[in-house]
């Protein structure tokens, strides 16, 4: 078994191998070359990813790194001569020089860890939502992807979609008219009872040790694994980070949005444990130099704070389980989950301004190959950590607010929280614990 200290020396070594020596040397650069591409997480969205890259001719599928094997199975059953790992560390050490980039599907609170140990051995990065479990983790990954150059990149997929690229099109050319304001929401709900699941033995296929990571360790449960942990505060960032980086995508990519000044919250009660069961945010946002007015971002889950249906939306038509709607002073359009493509409501409005809507270019790569495209220098990231990682702090400052259970005022030039000593704590997240530091 390898030791903690030669793993880092390991990395380190890798890292400064990237840096002297030609990308060539390490990558594909030719469009015909595939990239060796490494999966950290290959069960549940870990799967999905390697099923949505089994097929490209732009991929060779490396490695797989899993702490569950029982989350393995179908991945190794379907590529037996794919090597398998429990430790992604152990992974890097045995593959690492021939590895292009690195998926890692895990869950939040392993998503710096993770991310950070391959950004340091020199590895591009696809990293599942939220990009992390906390705000300074955001930060930190921001600065490595500027100061490493690699090709990252955070997986809403609905970023690389035409919805965006449509809405954008469709607000320059004034079709809604002025706006300032959107709604964002989501049916499912991530929140668990407020009480620490009693202790099990855990299962011989689970490395619990490693699952909890930089986490405080807690005894093993069944109640935080596998997918239940997105309801548990010290590993999951609840229904906002599992789904405002897709819901929330649209309006904030369209207007622009940066760091909020006011973050104001309606919830069923605080839960220091889990997540409150339905909750409304609003989250204010100053004037910019392309915004004159603040604009405000409304989200819901949960059914006492669901969003409710607009008007405008004809009654044969059913609501998305999650999307966008945008009202402006010409035109009101609905957008489904990941950013889905706007339609302008109601249908008769639709069917009246269809033959002057502008058109829009849809062909580009998708989101996956966007990124295998950047390692390889030919893109670049739509939804690299410099613009993922500023979604990704304004749906915490969010949890933030939900977690102490008030509202939060935020100075979006330092973006800090003013006056609220405890808030501006679980900024930082709680330190990793010892051996887990990166």
């Amino acid at each position: 078994m390898h030791s903690r200290r030669h793993f880092i020396a390991k990395a380190a070594t890798l890292f400064t191998s990237v840096q002297i020596l030609p990308r060539s040397v390490f990558g594909a650069n030719s469009a015909n070359e595939r990239l060796n591409i490494a999966f950290i997480g290959a069960g549940g969205k870990g799967w999905h990813a390697i099923r949505s890259l089994a097929d490209n001719t732009l991929v060779n599928l490396t490695a797989f790194a899993d702490v569950d094997a029982r989350n393995v199975t179908e991945a190794r059953k379907a590529h037996p001569d794919v090597p398998f790992h429990h430790d992604f560390r152990r992974m890097l050490d045995r593959h690492g020089k021939s590895i292009d980039g690195v998926v890692i599907s895990t869950p939040d609170h392993t998503h710096h860890y993770n991310a950070k140990w391959c950004l340091n051995a020199g590895k591009p990065v696809y990293l599942e939502k939220p990009l992390t479990h906390s705000i300074a983790e955001a930060r930190d990954l921001i600065a490595l992807e500027r100061s490493s150059g690699l090709a990252c990149q955070m997986g809403n997929q609905g970023h690389s979609g035409g919805g965006i690229l449509m809405l954008d099109t469709w607000v320059k050319a004034g079709v809604l008219g002025e706006v300032n304001e959107a709604h964002a929401w989501a049916n499912q709900v991530w929140s668990n009872n407020d009480s620490r699941p009693a202790g099990e033995t855990a299962p011989l296929e689970v490395d619990w040790n490693q699952w909890i990571g930089p986490a405080a360790l807690v005894p093993y449960s069944s109640k935080y694994m596998p997918r239940k942990w997105r309801g548990w505060f010290e590993f999951g960032t609840g229904t906002l980070g599992d789904w405002a980086c897709h819901n929330m995508d649209a309006p904030y990519t369209v207007w622009d949005l940066d760091c909020p000044r006011r973050v104001e919250i309606e919830s069923s009660g605080a839960r220091k444990l889990s997540f409150p069961a339905t909750a409304k945010i609003t989250f204010t946002f100053p004037t910019s130099g392309g915004r004159p007015q603040e604009f405000k971002l409304h989200w819901y889950h949960g059914k006492d704070h669901a969003f409710t249906r607009p008007p405008e939306l004809d009654a044969a038509r059913q609501m998305p389980v999650g999307g966008t709607f945008i009202r402006g002073s010409r035109s009101a359009v609905l957008m489904g989950t990941h950013a889905g493509p706007p339609r302008v409501i109601p249908e008769v409005k639709m069917q009246e301004l269809a033959s002057s809507l502008p058109k829009v270019d849809l062909k580009r790569s998708s989101h996956w190959e966007n990124w295998l495209l950047a390692i390889k220098g030919q893109e670049k990231t739509r939804s690299n950590f410099a613009y993922a990682g500023r979604l990704t702090e304004t749906m915490h400052f969010a949890n933030i607010a939900l977690h102490v259970n008030r509202d939060l005022t935020i100075d979006p030039k330092t973006r800090s929280i003013v006056g609220d000593a405890e808030a501006s704590a679980l900024m930082h997240g709680p330190s990793a614990r010892e051996g887990w530091k990166v």
